[in-house]
């Protein structure tokens, strides 16, 4: 009866505190293999609860929620802008070309919209201090869809790939700018998309040049020189027929 106390005293000691230095209940560990099982796996189970609750915030959740906050901000404000200038539309011309305008207020219309969006969603992938990716043979591989080619690199190219539009497939290039990464969009000259030569938003600004066979976009913050950007992708940067 006596053994059973004990065992029963020894659980609850263990319950209350799985690493408890109490000598009796050192004692009884040491006495009874067992007991030192039991005790083992409590504190595992202590160790996995705590573990469980203290979870780490995700480094760049703060940054994830400020952009995806931006980006509807800016959004909401093009909406409201559009819609302003439908209800304008319709004092001075119809009421047929308020409702276009009111139509058009849910999506983008011109290449500065598009750019600024895409740049503010994926801003969290890339890092300025990344290691440069992509060859300039690589490049110009991907840049020969849109019948060019660079003769030397405009700098240090941390990713190329493709994005869209609103239907119309883009070169997306990421490169490493002078405190943040800059994008490059390479757009084909063939759609209907309004052109802005310059344009911002936030910490944000755009330039957009037309070339032969398509529109070059560069987006980048506020004290990026996009100018000589601009200018570097004139004089490197090939057409062919």
């Amino acid at each position: 009866m006596n053994e059973r106390m004990d065992d029963l005293q020894f659980r609850r000691s263990i319950y209350a505190d799985p690493s408890s230095t109490d000598q009796e209940v050192l004692a009884a560990k040491k006495a009874d293999p067992a007991k030192q099982q039991f005790a083992d796996e409590l504190i595992k189970l202590d160790l996995k609860i705590h573990r469980a609750i203290n979870v780490d915030v995700p480094e760049n959740l703060y940054n994830k929620l400020m952009l995806k906050q931006t980006l509807a901000s800016h959004q909401q404000q093009k909406r409201k802008n559009r819609i302003q200038l439908a209800i304008a539309a319709s004092v001075a011309f119809t009421v047929g070309l308020s409702v276009n305008f009111m139509q058009s207020s849910n999506v983008y219309s011109d290449l500065g919209d598009y750019a600024l969006a895409h740049v503010n969603h994926e801003a969290h992938l890339f890092s300025n201090n990344s290691n440069a990716k992509i060859s300039l043979a690589s490049l110009n591989k991907k840049m020969s869809t849109y019948h060019a080619s660079f003769t030397q690199s405009l700098g240090k190219l941390i990713s190329a790939g493709e994005c869209n539009f609103g239907g119309l497939k883009v070169l997306h290039l990421v490169y490493q700018g002078k405190t943040q990464p800059v994008t490059v969009f390479v757009v084909p000259s063939k759609n209907d998309l309004d052109f802005d030569s310059n344009f911002s938003h936030g910490n944000l600004h755009g330039e957009a040049q037309q070339f032969k066979n398509a529109n070059i976009v560069v987006v980048g913050d506020k004290n990026e020189p996009l100018q000589q950007w601009q200018q570097k992708i004139k004089q490197d940067i090939t057409w062919s027929t």
